[in-house]
């Protein structure tokens, strides 16, 4: 019997599997940590990517809109935002014209204590404003794109004269990295904006990990040629939050060099598709459902599955906060199945956050999704087509009951790691 570790929440569960069961353990590779983040951030600071230094890009008097990252971001900021001041303050930017708006997109907005948690200190020197993307009178109209879509952002941001992002490059859905210039064009965007870009369009034609030739990487750069980022500082960071690499300066060209970097941390190669798969999910993404079911996401939207057909996904994740988003929620419960739900995202379309309805029936025509260590209901589960077992190692165990031929695969970060059939390469 061999144990392996998976990350639930803020704790690790020990998985024990009979010896005989094949099982590949999908981990990102090893990169060295910085050996200081602040040295690291000032160094970046001090050599710009593609731009002039950020004290040089501003000038006295300007005001300037800082978009920092929600709590379901675990990033350092509160060591990565002082250096950016102080590179603010050289160029003679005061306090008072700083404000720092944070990127919910369409989640929650963060409250006072999780803010101070987040950016220490850093709330008593700047003002700080969570962007609401339902808010009308916060939001203003800056036309549309070519293909129609509405540019609709955060007041504050539009307003800025100066506008600098933080943020943090992994995997994602349909930018196929994180980072760069979607804080912005998604972050502090409207919902307008968010729901005509989180569609069932957009999602046949991107793929995680892909950032060439993806639409809506495309519409990123467009939105911010009309509005533009001037400057920003992003990270790339280990599955146990170690950053390895810091880089600043053109939203476009540092973006790209941080990706390259990601690149060869994340993506990592397998032998085959596993019949049973889990997926670990580490705190804060264990937070609810909406973001938790995200570690099944690397298992179906790489360049192929890495889970069989008719396969399961098993999840372990709290989910203390609930369902996250109640939108998609509500979709999945009124649709009469799977199928339905697909239909549904093809001719009416969804609202931001509801999309992942489509992305869970989506990953659900694959394979079965398993819950464990959940305190969301069975009732609950089921009525989103989830199952839900109370434990890890039980659900596992039921697995292999059931297919003792199985071949398994472990992902301990299901929300960094992206697994790629060597047949792909």
């Amino acid at each position: 019997m061999k144990r392996y570790p998976i990350p639930c929440g803020k704790k690790t569960i020990w998985l024990e599997i009979p010896d005989p069961i094949p099982v590949q353990w999908v981990e990102s590779h090893e990169m060295t940590p910085v050996p200081d983040v602040k040295s690291a951030v000032e160094d970046a600071l001090h050599h710009p990517i593609h731009s002039a230094r950020l004290r040089d890009l501003v000038k006295p008097g300007q005001t300037v809109a800082l978009i920092v990252t929600d709590i379901t971001r675990q990033l350092p900021e509160e060591t990565i935002v002082p250096p950016l001041l102080e590179e603010l303050k050289q160029g003679g930017i005061r306090k008072k014209d700083i404000t720092a708006v944070v990127a919910t997109g369409t989640h929650r907005p963060n409250t006072p204590e999780e803010l101070r948690e987040k950016f220490g200190k850093i709330v008593d020197e700047i003002s700080f404003i969570n962007h609401n993307s339902y808010n009308k009178e916060e939001l203003v109209s800056l036309g549309t794109t070519k293909s129609g879509i509405p540019l609709v952002f955060n007041r504050t941001v539009a307003r800025a004269d100066i506008r600098i992002s933080t943020g943090v490059i992994e995997t994602h859905l349909f930018a196929g990295y994180s980072g760069g210039v979607k804080s912005i064009a998604v972050g502090v965007a409207g919902e307008e904006t968010i729901g005509a870009t989180h569609n069932f369009q957009m999602m046949q034609e991107t793929r995680l990990g892909i950032v060439e030739g993806n639409r809506f990487r495309s519409f990123l750069n467009e939105a911010t040629r009309l509005l533009r980022l001037h400057f920003i500082v992003n990270v790339v960071q280990t599955g146990k939050k170690e950053v390895v690499k810091v880089v600043a300066g053109d939203p476009v060209e540092a973006f790209q060099e941080g990706v390259k970097v990601a690149r060869n941390l994340y993506e990592v190669e397998i032998d085959r598709p596993g019949e049973i798969v889990v997926s670990g999910v580490s705190y804060p993404k264990s937070l609810d459902l909406y973001q938790a079911t995200r570690a099944a996401n690397v298992v179906v939207f790489g360049p192929q599955p890495v889970v069989t057909k008719g396969g399961v996904i098993l999840i372990p994740a709290p989910c203390e906060d609930g369902c996250g988003h109640p939108g998609y929620c509500d979709i999945m419960k009124k649709a009469q199945d799977v199928d339905d739900i697909i239909a549904i995202s093809r001719e009416e379309g969804f609202a931001p956050g509801e999309q992942k309805a489509l992305i869970l029936a989506r990953i659900l025509k694959q394979a079965r999704i398993v819950m464990t260590d959940c305190l969301l209901t069975e009732e609950t589960l089921k009525g989103l087509y989830l199952e839900s077992v109370p434990t890890l190692q039980e659900a596992f165990d039921r697995e292999l009951k059931k297919n003792p031929k199985a071949r398994v695969v472990l992902i301990p970060d299901g929300l960094l790691t992206l697994p790629i059939l060597k047949e792909i390469r």
